[in-house]
């Protein structure tokens, strides 16, 4: 074999059986499709929205009872789990009120249900992957769980950026690193991706502003974060554990 050969599957995900949940959202979609370009069997799974997704499987991340469900029933389908990505994005009715207004009890029940869905479903999927020979997991967190947000950018619109939304971020690249080091010795890896701003229908004027603050001067398209998930998921990011893989245009190099 010759060593350019050697290198021929190195970004291949080919045989392996993916779960992401979240699958039915904006970037969730991207990434299901990105695998399953790089060659995996990509099981979309989330609470609804999953027509036109196959195959797909109800879970929802806030229950744990529904994760290990969910997962025990693609492993009997599909017969393994080699790769998850959790990209859900749980969150209460009245997500997005101001610092001022935030209401305690919904605090801990956004905290509760994202950021403990995440650990749920991880944890879960390591337990698999453990007594099959290993495998990798991708939490999505975010650039505001590493830096503080800029709330100049939400000037003149109705965005804000909710407090709960840095605890949840900021504990995800923590208790993903405590499970890189726990599930190490299974040969389980666990990475973050952690996006800057992702357009999505944004107000112009928040965009412009995000924009200027970015040194390649735009925001994320969905399609952006899926090479970062790719890599981390596949051989190439063999020796990658425990990492926070930002992907911001710059945004946090300021």
């Amino acid at each position: 074999m010759t060593a350019s050969e050697s290198y021929d599957t190195l970004f291949s995900c080919a045989g392996r059986v993916a779960v992401v949940t979240g699958a039915a959202g904006l970037l969730g979609r991207e990434i299901c499709a990105g695998l399953a370009a790089a060659g995996a069997e990509v099981w979309a799974a989330d609470v609804s929205g999953l027509e036109g997704l196959d195959p797909s499987v109800v879970l929802d991340v806030s229950s744990e009872e529904s994760v290990v469900r969910a997962l025990d029933q693609v492993v009997t389908r599909a017969g393994r789990l080699d790769i998850l990505v959790n990209c859900a994005y749980p969150r209460t009715a009245d997500w997005g009120a101001p610092l001022e207004s935030e209401e305690y009890a919904s605090w801990l029940a956004n905290v509760d249900s994202h950021l403990g869905g995440y650990f749920a479903t991880s944890r879960a999927a390591a337990r698999l992957m453990s007594a099959s020979g290993g495998g990798s997991i991708v939490n999505l967190a975010s650039i505001y769980g590493v830096v503080g947000p800029s709330y100049e950018v939400y000037e003149g619109t109705d965005m804000t950026m909710p407090s709960a939304y840095a605890a949840i971020k900021g504990g995800i690249v923590s208790i993903t690193r405590l499970l890189a080091t726990y599930f190490g010795p299974a040969g389980v890896r666990c990475n973050c991706v952690s996006p800057g701003g992702v357009e999505d229908r944004q107000p112009d004027s928040f965009r412009q502003r995000y924009e200027a603050l970015t040194p390649l001067g735009r925001m994320a398209q969905p399609r952006d974060i899926v090479g970062a998930v790719v890599f981390l998921a596949c051989d190439a990011g063999a020796y990658v554990t425990g990492h926070n893989l930002i992907v911001d245009g710059g945004w946090s190099a300021r």
